[in-house]
């Protein structure tokens, strides 16, 4: 069987891209396309540089893989096609709990309640773990040794990160959620981000959480 040119796996790479629902990483594409990893790098170089000259396309490292995007030129033209249902925007307070996740990961839901200077956020997380943003990471070694929680690939995917070291400073991510916040309606106010608020190394117990 003869081996396919750059140019048909470049084609077949991006066929493959667009029919994923999630990035795809070299392993996935090999695997798909039937091709060694070393081909699939020089196809996705091929399609690269080929996108970044004409269509309305770009191909973008995500969580570890990679995915093809609508370029921000064309970011108005489809926003129109697009209804954003008001269920899935997460609140104010469910995005200040998900970012002090993200930064301060692995971290317990005490832990966050006592950042955010509020009594509970156990229905928050669990919103979080519902919607796979985040996840159990383990339980921490102090008295009563209470779930933390960690960010998921699925976080990655929907802030746009290829790897969570990507975060931009806390500050930049406030302002971001701010703009991108729906309704709180989760049933606690939000209270902003206590970023410098001191972290607990001893937390007796998880049984304060509302469940």
């Amino acid at each position: 069987m003869q081996e396919p040119t750059i140019y048909e796996l470049d084609a077949a790479v991006e066929a493959l891209l667009f029919a994923s629902e999630s990035p795809l990483t070299v392993k996935d594409l090999s695997q798909y396309a039937d091709a060694s990893e070393s081909q699939i790098e020089s196809a996705l170089s091929s399609l690269k540089e080929r996108l970044d000259k004409v269509g309305g396309l770009q191909l973008t490292q995500l969580a570890g893989g990679y995915q093809l995007e609508t370029k921000q030129a064309y970011y108005e033209t489809i926003r129109d096609m697009f209804v954003e249902k008001r269920s899935s925007k997460l609140s104010l307070a469910a995005l200040e709990t998900l970012a002090l996740i993200a930064y301060k990961q692995p971290i317990t839901a005490i832990e966050i309640a006592e950042l955010r200077m509020v009594t509970s956020v156990g229905s928050i997380v669990k919103n979080l773990l519902e919607k796979k943003l985040v996840k159990p990471a383990g339980r921490k070694k102090v008295v009563g040794r209470p779930m933390m929680y960690a960010t998921t690939k699925e976080f990655l995917i929907q802030f746009g990160l290829n790897h969570i070291s990507d975060l931009p400073a806390l500050e930049d991510f406030q302002e971001k959620i701010a703009e991108e916040a729906g309704p709180d309606d989760e049933g606690e106010p939000s209270d902003g981000l206590a970023s410098n608020a001191p972290e607990s190394d001893s937390i007796p117990s998880e049984n304060k959480e509302s469940p």
